[in-house]
């Protein structure tokens, strides 16, 4: 959808104005405009869509509907609880160790070396 700023109008598909310049032959400049008033003084309007089920929205928010929401809500609390649950696991603790280790010492040791070697 586009939007016009000079006759406020909105409509799906731009027109063609070519101006001649009163030119008997080519090149003429050609423009894309509104249909209702041939400005060219137009503007795409941004679509946006529901964050949950990716419906196109004409109004406000994130959500095209209350069910969408809750929906939505639980999913970002699962995968937060996720991260959060992620960044406390002994695997993710070792590995950060490694990294730690590798970025004091300057070495490029994997996960295996520096726990056969180092630790």
């Amino acid at each position: 959808m586009y939007y016009c700023q000079d006759c406020k109008k909105q409509f799906k598909n731009k027109i063609i104005i070519i101006e001649t310049h009163s030119l008997p032959s080519e090149p003429y400049e050609r423009f894309e405009g509104c249909p209702h008033c041939k400005s060219t003084n137009v503007k795409k309007i941004p679509v946006k869509n529901c964050m949950c089920c990716g419906a196109r929205m004409r109004g406000e928010g994130d959500y095209c509907s209350e069910a969408c929401r809750k929906r939505g809500e639980y999913l970002w609390a699962k995968e937060r609880s996720e991260r959060e649950r992620w960044a406390k696991h002994p695997l993710n603790l070792a590995i950060q160790e490694v990294e730690r280790y590798n970025k004091e010492t300057g070495k490029k040791l994997s996960y295996g070396q520096y726990f056969a070697g180092v630790r």
